[in-house]
């Protein structure tokens, strides 16, 4: 039996795990997926790169281009729409929440590609990158030590097996996660909230939607609920229909059942069409007590589950994905301490709280306001807020003002504050219109005022201390701010300055001059990267910290699981 080394397994190639590996894979980091069904996606079960998470993971050249390409006509191009049926009564249009003036929250444009488009782009980029995808294989016999993750692969196409020893295994296995389950991390919130039968069908959509791009239907129909989507086929469209399951089951959705549910939710008895697929599917909302356990990781569904009425769900998991990435990068190659890796249950288990919150919130009204008692329905963070304006709250951020207590701010108001999301302001480089996010992304960035320069030359010499690239600009002197607001929006003084980290979060900030810059700089660089302030290494990469021992016994052995 081979023994491979990998620096990170991951366990799951679906939107989650994919996106880990890309970003992983151009971050320099080795990567091994292992994915047990034999391909990506056939269908588009969930849609879209919502614009946030397209910030994250644009920085990866080509991966844009080849978006739009396997989706044309997807960008910023959708009509979302409540009625009793397609071509029924309309109860309210244009609700999606996320829309607004191009560029007004986001310098990236929201893509609408269906789920089976995005995993092929992420897997394409993923191994062009260098990353090690293998589709019809599970993962088995898992064991954990202070040293590292170990597991069986089987494939099941030849019968091989391998064995696996991994630095770090991010658990990106589904809502039914086996490594969650194995290592018996509870979940709690509303639990199911519905069963659903998704039906894939063709007919002349075009005729009967009569515009492009992407439309969803949410129906609130006197016999039944649900949504119409369609996908990159004009003429395929998908519908989910929820049933009781107490009265109903998925046998009960022959061939003929499904035809007249979809003719239903068109509002056309008489409807031409084909059924090309239909599943079942539960809908649940429920969290992850914790996401983190010793070198062990949960992302996407496994450390989260939410109805995806409002385009969150997904989003939510990719960003878990870009988070880990760029902090396991920094921990791997050395340029950060261990502990860095304890932020990321910090920052991201609270935006899964919420953003689940939210999503209930738009299911109880797209599709059920007759259900009552669904938390999150008053919940005053709003779509915009959730999904460009959450809150990071951990060690590595260092906070300059007192904590208001809220998740979320008004991105169309930012305050610049640590924790928080860097303002998007356009600005020009080289005569070249840009955004503030458009600069972040690598590693970290330094933006200060126009009289700035004690920071910025702090920042080459910390940088150089430190063997962390950081790219520096002045606002003013570097950067044109043709419309005088980027130093308002980042919350600095011509004299100021604003830490950004990889991911695009304001991890720190100094409002104004400091005589110390120098020394101020590395201490907060010291503390953001956990670094050990009296050398300039990092600590020995991988190796959890001493927090890690009051709540971890090694080994941990998890049983099979696929």
């Amino acid at each position: 039996m081979q023994t491979i080394r990998v620096p990170v397994l991951v366990v799951g190639g679906g939107l989650t795990g994919l996106t880990a590996a890309m970003l992983l894979a151009w971050r320099g980091v080795s990567t091994l997926v292992v994915e047990r069904h034999p391909s990506t996606a056939r269908w588009p079960l969930v849609r879209g790169v919502h614009s946030r998470t397209l910030e994250l993971l644009r920085v990866v050249p080509g991966f844009e281009d080849d978006l739009r390409a396997s989706s044309p006509r997807s960008f910023d191009d959708y009509h979302v729409t409540i009625a009793e049926s397609v071509t029924g009564r309309v109860i309210a249009a244009n609700v999606h929440r996320h829309r607004g003036a191009k560029g007004t929250y986001s310098p990236a444009p929201m893509s609408n590609a269906g789920q089976d488009c995005i995993e092929l782009v992420l897997l394409r980029q993923a191994r062009r990158l260098g990353a090690d995808v293998r589709f019809s294989t599970v993962a088995t016999d898992f064991t954990q030590d202070a040293d590292g993750v170990y597991a069986t692969l089987h494939d099941l196409n030849s019968g091989a097996k391998n064995r696996v020893y991994a630095d770090y295994l991010i658990a990106a296995d589904g809502g039914r996660s086996g490594v969650r389950e194995s290592l018996e991390i509870g979940l709690h919130g509303l639990g199911t909230l519905s069963h659903l039968m998704l039906i894939f069908f063709e007919a002349n959509l075009q005729h009967i939607l009569g515009r492009p791009g992407f439309v969803a239907y949410y129906l609130q129909n006197p016999m039944f609920s649900g949504a119409l989507l369609s996908t990159d086929d004009p003429n395929v469209g998908k519908i989910g229909v929820e049933y009781d399951a107490s009265h109903e089951s998925v046998e009960d959705y022959t061939n003929e059942r499904c035809v007249e549910m979809v003719r239903a939710a068109m509002g056309i008895p008489d409807l031409p069409l084909k059924v090309l697929d239909a599943r079942s599917w539960v809908m649940s909302a429920r969290v992850a007590d914790r996401m983190q356990v010793g070198r062990i990781f949960l992302a996407g569904d496994s450390a989260h589950e939410m109805p995806p009425t409002g385009g969150l769900d997904s989003q939510a998991a990719m960003q878990d994905a870009a988070d880990l990435a760029w902090k396991l990068a920094m921990v791997l190659q050395h340029k950060a301490g261990p502990r860095l890796l304890e932020t990321y249950e910090a920052e991201r288990h609270p935006v899964a709280e919420v953003t689940t919150a939210r999503q209930v919130a738009n299911y109880k009204e797209y599709l059920r306001p007759d259900r009552g008692g669904l938390y999150g329905t008053d919940m005053a963070a709003d779509d915009v807020q959730v999904a460009f304006g959450y809150r990071y709250r951990s060690a590595a951020i260092l906070a300059d003002t007192s904590d208001d207590g809220q998740p979320t701010e008004d991105p169309l108001h930012p305050t610049g504050r640590p924790g928080f999301r860097l303002p998007h302001v356009w600005l020009e480089w080289d005569g070249v219109r840009v955004s503030t996010l458009d600069l972040a992304g690598d590693e970290f960035v330094l933006f200060a005022g126009p009289k700035g320069d004690a920071w910025t030359e702090a920042a080459s010499a910390a940088s150089s201390a430190l063997g962390v690239t950081m790219e520096c600009y002045r606002i003013g002197v570097d950067l044109v701010d043709r419309d005088a607001a980027a130093l308002a929006r980042l919350g600095i003084t011509e004299h100021g300055a604003s830490l950004v980290r990889p991911d695009g979060f304001v991890a720190w900030r100094s409002r104004d001059d400091d005589a110390n810059a120098a020394d101020t700089l590395m201490d907060v660089l010291h503390r953001v990267l956990f670094r050990n302030p009296n050398s300039c290494e990092a600590s020995k990469p991988g190796a959890p910290s001493s927090h890690d021992g009051d709540n971890l016994t090694f080994p941990v052995v998890i049983p099979s699981f696929a």
